[in-house]
C-alpha cells in the first residue's frame, strides 16, 4: 500500500466551522484534491480566531491553532484581514509582529511532529516567507499560492522586497499564482533563475453546489448585487457614486450588498448623505444558503474593484460565483479574472472611472431580452472552469507531482 503524502497547509484564513464568517476557499481547494486523489493527509495550521480550541477536527480535516494574541477575542485578523486591520489601528502592528513569532515557532514545531512531504503555505505574505525559512531549516519541500495583493504589500517595501522575494523562490519546489496580474508582481523583483518552470497560474475555484441551482429566468431587470469586504480597494464608493446618477437620470433600481469591513459605517454614511436608503441596502455577511437567494435573484453583479498602490483584486471569485448564476456582470478592467471576460459574458469598465462604469450600465439597461439571455448563458458555460473538481485537480497535479 502506498504511504500517504503529508502535506502541511500554512494559512492566515481557514474556515473552521459552520458559522465561521470567513472565506472557504482554501477548505474547498483540500476537499477537491482529496477527491481527485485519496494518497494524501492533510494538516492545517492557522492562528487562533475568537475560538480558543486549539485543535479541531472540522469535516475530516485537522486543524492546529496558535495564539498571536489576547484575549482571544482580540484575535481578529480572519475577519478584517491583516492589511485592513493595519489601517483601521496601528496597535494590530504589535498583533502582526507576535503573529509571525508564533507562526514560525509553531510550524517549526508542527513539522517536527507532523514530518511533512511539502508545507504548502497561502499567501506570499507572511506564510510563504515564514514557510521558506522552516523548509530550508528541516529540509522540506516548500509549495505555497499567492492570491494577490500581498505580493504587491511586499514590493513596496523597498530593498527588502527582492531579499524576501528571492529568498523565497530560491527555496521553493513551485508555487502557483491565481492570476497574471499576481504572478506579474512576483516577478518585478525576482531572478528569472529562481522561478523558471517553478509557476503554474492556476485560479481559486467555486464550488460545485453552484451549478446545481442558477437562475432560469429574469425576474428583475433591476435588481443590483455586489457581494465581497467592504474595504478601499474594493470600490464600493465608486459603485455607490455611480448609481446615485443613475437614480438621478430617472432609474429605479435597488442594490444588495452582502458583506463587512471596516469602511462599512462610512459607506452607510455615504447612502444616508446620498439620500440612496431606499436604493441600497445592506446585508452583512451571508453564509452560502444566503447568499446563492441573492445571486438567484439578482440579474446584475457588479466587480468595482481599483488598484491602489497597496492592494490589488487577483480575483475576485464573486465574479466567477455571478456567471454561475447567470448574473450579467459589471467589471472592473484591473481585475484579474478580467482575463475569463470577454464582449460576450459581460460588461467591462475601465478601472476608477464612474463615467465608464455608468456608461456600461446604461448599456445593460438598453440591452433586449435576447441579447441578456446570450450574456447570461455564456456567463454560465465559461464559468464551468472553475468548478473545484477542475481547479483541485490542476493543483495536485502540478503541486506536488
Amino acid at each position: 500500500m502506498n504511504q500517504k503524502v503529508k502535506v502541511l497547509i500554512n494559512t492566515s484564513t481557514y474556515k473552521e466551522n459552520h458559522e465561521d464568517k470567513v472565506t472557504d476557499v482554501i477548505n474547498n481547494l483540500i476537499y477537491s484534491i482529496l477527491k481527485s486523489d485519496k494518497n494524501f493527509e492533510f494538516l492545517v495550521l492557522k492562528p487562533m480566531s475568537t475560538e480558543k480550541h486549539k485543535e479541531i477536527l472540522f469535516n475530516g480535516i485537522k486543524v492546529k491553532k496558535y495564539r498571536y494574541f489576547w484575549p482571544n477575542k482580540s484575535q481578529t485578523f480572519h475577519e478584517n484581514g491583516i492589511l485592513p486591520s493595519l489601517q483601521k489601528n496601528k496597535i494590530n502592528i504589535l498583533k502582526l509582529l507576535i503573529l509571525i513569532i508564533s507562526q514560525f515557532i509553531n510550524l517549526f514545531l508542527t513539522s517536527l511532529k507532523f514530518k511533512p512531504d511539502y508545507i504548502y503555505a497561502h499567501w506570499f505574505l507572511p506564510q510563504a516567507i515564514i514557510s521558506a525559512l522552516v523548509c530550508k531549516i528541516l529540509k522540506i519541500k516548500l509549495v505555497f499560492t499567492t492570491h494577490g495583493a500581498e505580493v504587491l504589500l511586499l514590493n513596496n517595501i523597498k530593498l527588502l522586497n527582492k531579499i524576501l522575494i528571492n529568498f523565497v523562490l530560491k527555496n521553493t519546489y513551485k508555487f502557483t499564482a491565481n492570476s497574471e496580474i499576481t504572478l506579474n508582481e512576483i516577478k518585478k523583483n525576482c531572478k528569472p533563475d529562481y522561478i523558471s518552470s517553478k509557476y503554474m497560474v492556476i485560479p481559486m475555484g467555486i464550488q460545485d453546489k453552484f451549478f446545481k441551482e442558477n437562475n432560469i429566468e429574469f425576474n428583475n431587470d433591476n435588481n443590483f448585487l455586489y457581494i465581497g469586504r467592504l474595504v478601499d480597494y474594493k470600490g464600493v464608493d465608486m459603485l455607490i457614486k455611480c448609481l446615485n446618477k443613475f437614480k438621478d437620470s430617472g432609474n429605479n433600481f435597488r442594490l444588495d450588498i452582502l458583506g463587512s469591513g471596516v469602511d462599512e459605517n462610512l459607506l452607510k454614511k455615504e447612502v444616508h448623505n446620498l439620500g440612496l436608503e431606499n436604493y441600497i441596502v445592506f446585508h452583512g455577511f451571508k453564509n452560502f444558503d444566503e447568499k446563492l437567494k441573492f445571486y438567484k435573484n439578482a440579474s446584475l453583479t457588479f466587480i468595482p474593484s481599483i488598484v491602489s498602490d497597496k492592494r490589488l483584486e487577483g480575483g475576485p471569485l464573486t465574479l466567477i460565483e455571478a456567471m454561475s448564476q447567470k448574473n450579467i456582470c459589471i467589471v472592473s478592467d484591473s481585475v484579474g479574472f478580467v482575463k475569463y471576460c470577454n464582449n460576450k459574458n459581460s460588461l467591462v469598465f475601465a478601472s476608477g472611472d464612474i463615467e465608464s462604469m455608468y456608461n456600461k450600465l446604461i448599456k445593460y439597461t438598453e440591452m433586449n431580452k435576447d441579447e441578456k439571455e446570450s450574456m447570461r448563458n455564456f456567463a454560465f458555460e465559461d464559468s464551468k472552469f472553475f468548478k473545484f473538481e477542475n481547479i483541485g485537480k490542476i493543483h495536485s497535479d502540478f503541486l506536488f507531482q
